[in-house]
């Protein structure tokens, strides 16, 4: 983290101010490194001493119930400190309830599951990188039918799915980070061209999305730097009038949503990553390898 201050208009503050500089100047230099050349990872670090004050009561509260040693590292606690607004008390439950979805549902060998019945029908990919570095995960949403798997009962198992999804962004940020890489959250671009109120937006897809975007701020809160949906049709505003209250206000910031203007989703995807990291139905160039 970095530490920000703010002068003080009075005079005999002086001294506080330099008290505050010092005490966080070795954690600054520390980390100032990290945060140069990426707003949004400087905007990720950056922490007001009232916060670093929080954090560490926070980190000293919860480190022995930690299972796996990223979870102690100060990057991962902040984001429940984040999404509580910094209640250490809230982000303590929070983050325990967490651990305990985490055991009870098996999420650190999600991975290693059998997956390819779903990713041949709901294919997700996260093989490029944006432009600052960061891992992209891509979906062409327009041509999952969510409807179908609706209707078979399967649905518990396509939200696992997703969750198995948000872990494998987040794992690949994790293997960034330890090879030194200045990363701390992933890009999600959605392609949502061929959406229909049919296999999309029936009754029984609410549900769906519901439970999408719950799990993701319980259990991933804060983990995607952007989230970009592009060739949206307006019917797709009916979704969303229901799935924003339950956004928080971080996710809300993330969320880009754009229509079927090419010319002006395209800009968009084109500042994020290079179009040689980008498939030629996102705008770019890259080529994937059939799997």
């Amino acid at each position: 983290m970095i530490l920000s201050t703010t002068r003080r208009s009075s005079g005999s503050s002086s001294t506080s101010v330099q008290l505050i500089l010092l005490l966080g100047s070795c954690y600054l230099l520390q980390l100032v490194e990290c945060a140069q050349g990426s707003n949004s990872l400087e905007k990720d670090l950056t922490l007001t001493l009232l916060q670093k004050q929080t954090l560490d009561k926070f980190k000293q509260r919860v480190a022995n119930r930690l299972p796996r040693d990223y979870m102690k590292q100060d990057i991962y606690l902040i984001r429940w400190l984040r999404a509580r607004n910094f209640n250490v008390d809230q982000a303590e439950q929070m983050l325990n309830e967490n651990l305990k979805w985490r055991k009870n549902s098996k999420i650190d060998t999600i991975l290693k599951e059998d997956w390819s019945e779903f990713h041949e029908k709901y294919p997700y990919n996260l093989d490029t990188i944006s432009k600052d570095g960061k891992p992209i995960l891509t979906g062409n949403f327009g041509d999952w039918d969510i409807r179908a798997i609706a209707l078979a009962g399967r649905m518990p198992q396509l939200i696992r799915y997703l969750d198995s999804g948000m872990e494998d962004a987040t794992t690949m940020v994790r293997k960034f980070q330890s090879q030194g890489k200045n990363v701390t959250q992933f890009d999600f671009l959605v392609n949502m061209d061929n959406y229909n109120i049919v296999q999309h937006g029936c009754l029984q897809c609410i549900t769906f999305y519901l439970a999408l975007v719950s799990s993701y701020e319980n259990h991933f809160p804060g983990d995607a730097n952007k989230i970009v949906l592009f060739n949206t049709p307006p019917v797709f505003e009916i979704v969303l009038r229901v799935i924003r209250p339950i956004m928080s206000p971080i996710t809300r910031n993330a969320l880009q949503v754009y229509g079927q203007d090419k010319g002006v989703w395209s800009k968009v995807l084109l500042n994020i990553a290079d179009k040689s990291q980008l498939t030629p139905e996102y705008g770019g160039t890259y080529k994937r390898q059939e799997q």
